[in-house]
């Protein structure tokens, strides 16, 4: 496996929009609907070769004109043997690894809006089939992406925690606490590759209510500004591109001295 050239990170010149991912391998879980597919279609028009995971099948027509730079592959985030496979996919393709984006993520089992999730009515099933796919995978990402960072050079890995992962959410308990969770582990990593001088940075996004597959059905499936979502200053909810953007940001050398950072992007919900 070739070895790349740390950069100069006090140098780094800023690629021309369109092309701020050129060169670079990407992963990104999650990616058959929401936030993973808004990434996956955004890294692709910035130039990356991208391996799009998902637990359920991806359309290729989501991969659009980026198609020939594009994978997609069937990958259940809460095995660490499934984990190992996408790794040797991708240097045997690529010979290289630059960005994890670690998107998957469910909020109950078999997906949908949360029931029951309360600390009351909450099944310790649940529970721990929240934490093996948000929780798990996240660390199994990271565990798995790193060695092969530091053979080629370090890269950037970006883990979607969320808001919830910073305040009460009373219904989903579950959930919650395995966002909670995804932004410790984001800090560890971060300190870990720091420490370790692998020129890999760590990041969490930490988005608000936003309009997914997941989120919708919480919504009653308004898409409209102001009386749409009163409880958030912006008074609306967000977009899966407007996520997308943020990992873009963390994702490229835009970022070259973030790491350990939590970026809300939340309507301003978290300052509230």
């Amino acid at each position: 496996m070739a070895s790349a050239e740390k950069p100069n990170l006090g140098t780094l010149a800023r690629a021309d929009p369109g092309q701020r991912l050129a060169g670079r391998v990407a992963i990104v879980s999650g990616a058959a609907s929401g936030i993973g597919a808004a990434t996956v279609a955004l890294f692709l028009r910035e130039g990356a070769k991208v391996l799009a995971t998902d637990i359920r099948a991806i359309d290729d027509d989501k991969l659009g004109a980026g198609s020939a730079r594009a994978i997609a592959l069937r990958h259940d985030v809460a095995s660490e043997r499934e984990w190992r496979n996408v790794l040797i996919r991708t240097t045997e393709e690529y010979e290289r690894l630059d960005i994890l984006v670690n998107c998957a993520g469910i909020n109950v089992p078999g997906g949908g809006p949360p029931n029951n999730q309360d600390i009351e009515n909450v099944t310790m099933d649940d529970y721990r089939a929240v934490q093996a796919v948000n929780v798990e995978g996240t660390l199994l990402g990271c565990k798995q992406a790193i060695p092969v960072m530091v053979e080629t050079g370090g890269g950037a890995i970006v883990n979607i925690s969320s808001i919830a992962g910073w305040v009460g959410v009373p219904g989903a308990v579950p959930y919650g606490a395995s966002k909670a969770a995804v932004w410790q582990i984001t800090k560890s990593v971060a300190l870990h590759c720091a420490r370790a001088g692998y020129n890999i940075r760590c990041n969490s996004v930490h988005p608000g209510g936003i309009h997914t597959p997941i989120f919708v059905p919480m919504t009653g499936g308004g898409d409209g500004d102001g009386p749409e979502a009163p409880h958030v200053p912006m008074r609306r909810y967000g977009e899966p591109d407007e996520v997308a953007a943020a990992i873009l940001f963390l994702a490229s050398d835009d970022s070259s001295y973030v790491t350990g950072a939590s970026l809300p992007v939340d309507g301003g919900l978290a300052v509230t």
